[in-house]
């Protein structure tokens, strides 16, 4: 992929990444703002991946994870071409419990995920299958986003007592480290809140410059579950459909990338203490409303972009990997280790192959099912 092009994708993927942040947040920015993001981070990966030529993909048994996985989650296929019944039942399913069970039509976060999912499954058999990959990623990832928000926060709804976020946990992984870097800067910070004679896990007491107390509640869209779980359905939906297993290159990047958004959220509700000690509750508040969104997507895309440098994703066709001369591995297609007296090909995924084996296989990467071309032959 060319240089301009693959900044366009990238940009193109944070971009969607924050507008959908934004979509299903408890957030206080509209959430028509959220939708022109994604809608804006589409046009810039439809641009990115113009004039990309796109194989569609034999009638076989899949070989990646994504494939594996749907094709596991729909029974062998058989009912594949029932997935849009499904989405149309969860839709029907949000709306009649809006209507019948809320006090008010109001559509909120776990609302918008099932949504979203309802769509992807509603559309899924209607995209060409040389946009497999595609399609994978995206109905993976609603999938797993249900899996990993509504589920949990559904069940904190209806076995809570009090604040979903009133727990030690929060105060452990949240409160605790904002108000140590903030007592690190000089500001007066006191968590656990002491409330009622009994401490109060997600709630924070600042000190004001101006001698006022600031009481700052961590709520469920401040605890950093919802980035987490876009993040971590996101990385898993990535490399299911780019690679056939989830190896310890893989889980290690997942640890970093669950590290950083704790971290990404630490330094926004830090920021949020500091604009309360020095500018008073009125511009707290309206930091706390607009800036974590900005924060979210410079995390998104310092992530994303150490991902495609570690995974080797986006590189230009035949353009080396520095580690290539060094270290050749074993061929993808036989698992004999390579050699630099027999040809090599690589594909675009990152896979290598003796150029012989790739012959015998029909021209097709044995990592990724994409057709090779032996333009990329390494000797």
């Amino acid at each position: 992929m060319e240089q301009n092009k693959r900044a366009s994708f990238f940009i193109g993927l944070v971009l969607l990444f924050g507008g959908l942040n934004l979509l299903i947040l408890l957030s206080h920015l509209s959430r028509f703002f959220g939708i022109a993001l994604m809608l804006l981070g589409i046009g810039f990966l439809l641009w990115a991946t113009r004039g990309i030529e796109r194989r569609a993909p034999e009638a076989k048994k899949p070989d990646n994870l994504a494939g594996r996985i749907i094709h596991l989650i729909t029974f062998k296929g058989i009912f594949r071409e029932f997935l849009p019944v499904f989405g149309i039942g969860i839709l029907v399913t949000v709306i009649a419990y809006n209507i019948l069970l809320s006090d008010s039509f109001y559509l909120g976060s776990n609302d918008y995920v099932a949504m979203v999912l309802a769509g992807t499954l509603i559309t899924y058999n209607l995209v060409p299958k040389k946009y497999t990959v595609e399609r994978d990623f995206a109905l993976l990832f609603s999938i797993l986003l249900f899996v990993f928000l509504v589920i949990p926060t559904t069940m904190l709804q209806f076995t809570s007592t009090g604040e979903d976020t009133n727990s030690p946990i929060t105060y452990y992984l949240l409160a605790m480290p904002t108000a140590s870097l903030s007592r690190l800067l000089g500001i007066s910070v006191e968590a656990p809140y002491m409330g009622w004679g009994y401490p109060v896990y997600n709630h924070m007491e600042i000190m004001a410059q101006d001698g006022l107390p600031i009481i700052l509640r961590i709520s469920l869209s401040c605890s950093g579950l919802y980035s987490v779980a876009i993040f971590v359905s996101a990385f898993i939906a990535f490399v299911a459909v780019e690679y056939r297993k989830f190896d310890r290159k893989v889980a290690n990047l997942l640890g970093l990338g669950i590290l950083l958004a704790w971290i990404a959220n630490i330094i926004r509700m830090t920021i949020i203490v500091i604009v309360g000690y020095y500018k008073g509750a009125e511009t707290m508040v309206w930091v706390h409303n607009n800036i974590g969104e900005f924060i979210f997507m410079a995390w998104v895309a310092l992530f994303w972009w150490f991902m495609f440098r570690y995974f080797g994703v986006l590189e230009s066709k035949g353009e080396p990997v520095k580690s290539e001369k060094k270290k050749r591995g074993k061929c993808a297609s036989c698992g004999e280790l390579l050699s630099p007296t027999i040809p090599t090909a690589r594909c675009e995924c990152g896979a290598m192959s003796h150029s012989g084996c790739i012959l015998t296989n029909g021209m097709i990467c044995p990592s990724c099912g994409v057709e090779m071309s032996l333009e990329n032959e390494i000797q």
